[in-house]
């Protein structure tokens, strides 16, 4: 069982209604959060019950303090989301930074107008791990934004991202995220429920990271890459990483290799998905058979490069030392595959 507070806010300015206040009254206070990665993690997790904390905040500045200050007094959550109405907004927006200045271009409900009003020192990041939890969006419709606004959206999400910092020490910070919703004309409080139970099963479950890696093919040959870096220092891979939010397969693997090797290519066909369990997340790897455009670039051109420091064309898995997670097995696949004379590669790995 896991505790979780949720707020929302009461109308403001010309506003009959708010979207996100009137979520936060239909919420049970027990509810059901299933696995939001289920569909792609290679084992079943159970549910999650939640005892959930509610709050309709005023849109002003007891409002906007309201959180920290429970906070102050002994409040503990296992997360906190706060959600908002933004009417210019499109599309639901996941904010994960709070700016440390207020420019309210109306006023509060309480008549206050503060412009370019500084309310600390720093900005302040999000404290859910936002690096493994949307490396792919599935099929919610939101947009990943680093601009909660200057009104008191943003101040309330400042104000207990700063308590947050200031109460708790890294590693054991209470994830912390801001929603804000479009109004009723773009979106349903139907809709703002999924959403937000999604969220809450982004932060509570074990992450499942989608990545790409790019198998590029020439004849009877592969290219691997060596990593210089972090914990994986010394090991083999096919070169990629993780999606970014509302990335395919396709574009992850192309942005990647030129973030990384500077190389220029073209993801040809899918090769397949393998699954892998580590400690603290899942690894959904999706790995596209790739091609270099135009021609093969100055391998031994290092400048470049962020991660690695050897690239090899071998023919047999063997051929160098210990791989990455389940690259070995990736790879043996691999050339299973290039040595089948009616291989599905055959017309493209030559050149």
């Amino acid at each position: 069982m896991a505790r979780v507070l949720v707020t929302g806010f009461e109308p403001f300015s010309n506003h009959s209604t708010n979207i996100s206040g009137d979520l936060v009254k239909t919420l049970d206070k027990h509810l059901i959060v299933s696995d939001p990665w289920s569909e792609i993690r290679g084992y079943e997790i159970n549910d999650i019950e939640i005892t959930l904390d509610t709050e309709i905040l005023s849109v002003d500045v007891f409002g906007a303090k309201l959180t920290s200050e429970m906070l102050s007094f002994g409040g503990q959550w296992d997360a906190i989301i706060h959600l908002g109405l933004c009417q210019s907004c499109q599309v639901p927006r996941i904010e994960l930074m709070a700016q440390n200045i207020l420019d309210m271009k109306i006023k509060d409900n309480s008549g206050r107008q503060l412009r370019q009003h500084s309310i600390g020192s720093i900005e302040h990041k999000s404290t859910v791990n936002s690096n493994l939890i949307f490396t792919n969006n599935e099929t919610i419709n939101a947009e990943i934004s680093f601009d909660a606004g200057k009104f008191v959206c943003n101040e309330t999400y400042y104000n207990t991202l700063s308590k947050i910092h200031h109460i708790t020490t890294e590693g054991d910070r209470t994830p912390c995220l801001f929603l804000h919703l479009p109004d009723y004309d773009k979106f349903s409080v139907h809709s703002a429920k999924e959403l937000l139970l999604n969220m809450i099963g982004r932060i509570l479950y074990k992450p499942v990271i989608s990545v790409a890696a790019g198998a590029i093919l020439k004849d009877q040959k592969m290219l691997v890459a060596r990593r210089n870096d972090g914990e994986n220092l010394g090991l083999w891979e096919f070169p990629g990483g993780k999606f970014e939010w509302g990335e395919n397969q396709s574009e992850a693997i192309i942005r990647e290799l030129k973030e990384e090797f500077n190389w220029n290519v073209k993801s040809i066909k899918s090769f397949g998905k393998w699954f892998h369990k580590t400690e603290h997340f899942d690894i959904d790897l999706n790995i596209e058979i790739c091609q270099f455009i135009d021609q093969i670039p100055n391998l031994d051109k290092k400048e470049n490069w962020t991660s690695h420091d050897e690239v090899k064309w071998i023919v047999d898995e063997d051929e160098v030392g210990e791989y990455i997670g389940i690259d070995r097995l990736v790879a043996k696949e691999l050339f299973k595959e290039l040595s089948n004379p009616s291989s599905s590669f055959t017309g493209f790995i030559h050149g």
